[in-house]
């Protein structure tokens, strides 16, 4: 799970705007996705990128709809999210949602991925006023706003 701060460190290479709040909310998602391909337009690193950018997806769809990280459900070694199995969801390639992100290059991606899991966990939110999203504790502690 240590790998999983060490990715995120590495946004920190991103033209990101002052005071960008790097909180993990829904908000940050477009900031971030745009700043990425600004990134790779001048030029930048997209393997320096995929797992940061997807460690940071990944956190805001935890927050927002609850699950843990694993390691085994991805081809290529990377890590995915598996939501609160309330949602009925698979497990999430976050890093296959930055590569089509970084592919076609819209802006839209990160917030229209996440925006399924905000329906979800309304939905949920609906069925039982009770629930709320619960990450499971991981004890990695993630670097926190440049703002």
């Amino acid at each position: 799970m240590d790998e999983i701060a060490i990715e995120l460190s590495k946004l920190g290479a991103l033209p990101l705007p002052e005071g960008f709040a790097d909180d993990y909310s829904a908000g940050t998602l477009p900031v971030l996705e745009a700043a990425a391909i600004a990134y790779l337009e001048q030029g930048g690193n997209t393997d320096l990128l995929v797992r940061g950018l997807g460690a940071h997806l990944g956190e805001a769809i935890l927050c927002t709809a609850g699950g843990r990280w694993e390691w085994s459900g991805c081809e290529e070694g990377d890590p995915v999210v598996v939501v609160d199995p309330v949602h009925g969801a698979g497990p999430v390639d976050v890093c296959g949602i930055v590569r089509r992100a970084l592919d076609e290059a819209t802006g839209e991606v990160f917030a229209e991925e996440h925006g399924w899991m905000e329906i979800a966990a309304a939905a949920q939110a609906d069925r039982d006023p009770s629930w709320r999203p619960v990450k499971e504790v991981d004890g990695v502690e993630r670097p926190r706003g440049r703002g």
